[in-house]
């Protein structure tokens, strides 16, 4: 028993000595792989667990490039809502919200025709990326206003705002302002059109009279009906 024990002092000396800065050449063991091995292919490599044999695949519908730059127009995905009428690309305000004198547009580009699916979608868009702040009607008394931010967003309807083009929401969501990050990451161009139309709408309604309201929407109003 007393060899044993002696053995065993003298294994477990080794161990803590073989422990304390010893190199090896050999590589660390993985017991849990997880995500430090992924396999990985070169631009134009060809990928054989695909029937096209490409490694590079064409990304899902509505995926938007995290880019600064402008995009490259044959590249860009289109949101599948949105309405098509003339290319893009021999449109700059598109992209920018300027026209070619350099000033901010005052209305939507030609190749964003305002439809209703064009403010649908204006609304959609707002409720995600800008209600948290901005609140759905746009007076900027949103949740994160009412959880404690210090710099609340202005009303869209002080006048100031009331009477910027519609090229002005536009680069603002492109490029943010003051303590408003920008969400060109976030929001592709068709969308942030999108959300510049239903922001004018927003603006309209704040100043329009009960007679300019759908008899049958005035009645649902009067009742107190949501």
């Amino acid at each position: 028993m007393n060899r044993f024990i002696a053995l065993s002092i003298a294994l477990s000396g080794l161990v803590v000595a073989g422990c304390r800065g010893n190199k090896s050449g050999d590589p660390p063991l993985h017991p849990n792989l997880n995500m430090d091995f992924l396999q990985y292919y070169k631009p134009q490599e060809a990928n054989e667990w695909f029937a096209d044999h490409r490694a590079a695949r064409i990304p899902p519908a509505g995926t938007v490039a995290r880019i600064t730059r402008q995009p490259n127009f044959a590249a860009r995905t289109v949101s599948p809502t949105a309405a098509v009428t003339a290319p893009k690309s021999a449109d700059p305000a598109f992209f920018t919200g300027r026209g070619p004198d350099g000033r901010l547009v005052d209305g939507l580009p030609p190749s964003v025709p305002l439809t209703d699916a064009l403010l649908a979608r204006g609304e959609e868009r707002f409720g995600i990326f800008c209600s948290p702040c901005h609140e759905k009607s746009g007076y900027g008394n949103g949740i994160v206003v009412q959880r404690g931010l210090k710099v609340p967003p202005p009303s869209f309807h002080i006048p100031r705002l009331q009477a910027m083009p519609v090229g002005y929401f536009f680069d603002v969501i492109t490029h943010g302002k003051n303590t408003m990050k920008p969400y060109a990451g976030q929001v592709q161009p068709d969308d942030r059109w999108a959300i510049a139309a239903w922001l004018r709408v927003l603006q309209v309604s704040q100043q329009a009279a009960a007679i300019d309201i759908p008899e049958g929407q005035r009645t649902k109003i009067e009742r107190g009906a949501p």
